[in-house]
């Protein structure tokens, strides 16, 4: 920080009204790392304080009678405030305050400013709220005495430290709150579940991770389009579970996937599939689930389009039975896609320690469940069920969530820290 001084500023008034006034006043001098100076006094405002204001800042009607008017600390305040930067969180609000003062006075007050409001706004985009206790709370700063004016000015003070060093052309516009820094060095790179907490230790959010500390690293950046999720956010834990895989499972089993829609392939009179879209009932067999009906419908005109052919574009009657059977090899084509592989396979991943081993096993076209063994693959794949630790009963979610990883498995350049192998049981 340069050798600047700067005079922190809070003040405490009988509202927000036009005809506010001043009931009392802190200010810290701030030079080179150090507080050279703190001054504190009530002031006598000459007019009745209401009782929202008395109990929220507990100064008293009789406190602020006994206290000395503002003219007579005014050469006072203004010693400790010209030639300085005037710091405060809302330089509108306090300055403009102090400067009507001055003014009523017959003086005028000109300085520096520099706004802890307009500088966050400025320095961490997104933010829910930018009031002292919303920011404090994002630094990890404690507020003694809200509402009071010394309290307030310490709190802010130390808000402008940490604005100050992001302003520093030095610093990176991304940044961590302490709090998390100190968390995110705890979590392994390992995969697994994430759990972000709160301040009273509820779970806010979870999140299934190849790497758990570089995907925290990216939730909780600063950014506008994470801002919830940081200013709540106080701990974040997270669960070895080998493959981000069983990670999902354990998520699903906290919030459970029910879908609203389902497409699924039928067949017609004539023999002719195509893909219909209905409503989802627990326990109904379909391809592709969704919880949004538009998302549902425009899936189902891209199939329609998929399965289009030119030969009957401009072309009435029915079609031949060689032309619907061609239609149909389409038509499972498609379906195929959002199949398992095989109805019955095993895949093989890392475990939660150097030499366990997880693995996730399908029987009849559904997850049958998943474990961990130290055991080698050829023992696993001999008797897969034995060691079982977690056994499924057609959980639809699961079998999205695995169908999913699957096909991302496939188009995977480096499986070295996901899924090591996919096999297929005989």
């Amino acid at each position: 920080m340069n050798s600047r001084r700067y005079v922190i500023c809070d003040i405490e008034a009988t509202g927000l009204h036009e005809e506010k006034e001043i009931i009392e006043i802190a200010l810290i001098t701030y030079q080179d790392g150090k507080i050279t100076d703190v001054y504190e006094t009530l002031i006598n405002p000459m007019k009745e304080v209401s009782a929202f204001i008395q109990d929220l800042t507990s100064i008293s009607q009789r406190q602020v009678s006994e206290a000395p008017k503002f003219y007579e600390v005014a050469d006072a305040i203004r010693m400790r405030l010209e030639g300085n930067v005037f710091v405060s969180h809302n330089t509108d609000f306090d300055f403009g305050l102090l400067r009507k003062k001055y003014l009523e006075m017959g003086q005028d007050l000109k300085m520096k400013h520099f706004c802890t409001l307009k500088v966050a706004q400025h320095e961490i985009p997104g933010l829910r709220n930018y009031n002292l206790d919303a920011l404090c709370s994002f630094f990890g700063i404690k507020i003694k005495q809200r509402h009071r004016a010394l309290g307030d000015a310490k709190a802010t003070l130390e808000l402008f430290k940490e604005l100050f060093q992001l302003r520093m052309k030095t610093f990176t516009k991304i940044m961590y709150l302490p709090h998390h820094e100190k968390a995110m060095k705890d979590l392994t790179t390992k995969s697994g579940l994430l759990y972000f907490k709160n301040a009273k230790g509820k779970v806010i959010y979870t999140e299934a991770a190849f790497n758990m500390q570089k995907r925290t690293r990216e939730l909780l950046e600063v950014r506008a389009d994470n801002r919830d999720l940081l200013i709540r956010t106080e701990t974040v834990e997270g669960e070895l579970t080998g493959t981000p895989l069983i990670a999902e499972f354990i998520k699903l089993a906290h919030d459970p996937y029910t879908p609203h829609w389902v497409i699924g392939l039928v067949g017609q009179a004539d023999g002719e599939k195509f893909f219909k879209l209905s409503p989802y009932k627990k326990g109904a067999q379909g391809l592709w689930f969704f919880h949004d009906f538009a998302d549902a419908k425009s899936m189902v005109k891209e199939l329609e389009r998929k399965l289009k052919s030119d030969v009957f574009l401009y072309r009435d009657g029915d079609k031949s039975k060689e032309e619907i059977l061609k239609a149909n090899l389409k038509a499972e084509h498609l379906a195929r896609q959002v199949r398992f592989p095989n109805e019955n396979l095993i895949i093989i991943g890392e475990g939660r320690s150097l030499c366990e081993k997880s693995f996730v096993l399908v029987r009849g076209d559904h997850v049958f469940g998943y474990g961990y063994s130290l055991a080698s693959e050829e023992e696993i794949e001999a008797n897969p069920e034995s060691f079982i630790t977690r056994r499924f009963f057609h959980n639809l979610g699961v079998d999205l969530t695995t169908k999913r990883y699957i096909r991302e498995l496939k188009n995977m350049r480096q499986k070295s820290d996901g899924w090591r192998s996919l096999a297929e049981v005989r």
